[in-house]
């Protein structure tokens, strides 16, 4: 598994660019809180488990809308939002496919569910994690993995 920090965010620059037409910069500040973002995910599943988690605050998320739906970004309501950013996850799961063990699928996009998040942390261990920038908004992208088995002692 060849996953660094580097090869997911030329994947995610390149994914931005080419369905946006935004720039994508690190976020000189770490500081970037998930709290009333928009988070969406796709599950990967097969010779490698894992997750990608886009988490968007509300402003971008409506300008991404704006972009994938060309409309005003004001005018794009949740249904919208929630259809681009899942567009947006489902490109950037495809394209870390290719990084990956394979034979490995890309679930469809889905909302993450607040009260699942703990859960599914506990089972996942952290691969990466990017805190972004765009068109002024901080953004972070969350890769997690299924943690290796552990092997009892003899």
């Amino acid at each position: 598994m060849v996953i660094t920090e580097a090869s997911v965010f030329d994947i995610i620059q390149d994914t931005w660019t080419s369905t946006l037409g935004f720039q994508v910069d690190y976020l000189e500040s770490q500081d970037f809180s998930a709290v009333g973002a928009f988070t969406a995910s796709v599950k990967i599943s097969g010779a490698w488990d894992g997750e990608v988690r886009l988490h968007c605050p509300p402003p971008l998320a409506r300008l991404i809308a704006g972009a994938i739906f060309q409309v005003e970004p004001d005018k794009a309501g949740n249904d919208e939002t929630l259809d681009a950013l899942g567009e947006l996850i489902h490109i950037i799961g495809g394209n870390l496919k290719a990084l990956l063990p394979q034979p490995v699928t890309v679930s469809l996009p889905s909302l993450v569910d607040p009260m699942d998040s703990l859960q599914t942390t506990l089972r996942r261990q952290m691969v990466t994690e990017l805190t972004l920038m765009s068109e002024g908004h901080p953004f972070m992208v969350t890769i997690m993995g299924d943690m290796p088995d552990a092997t009892p002692a003899d």
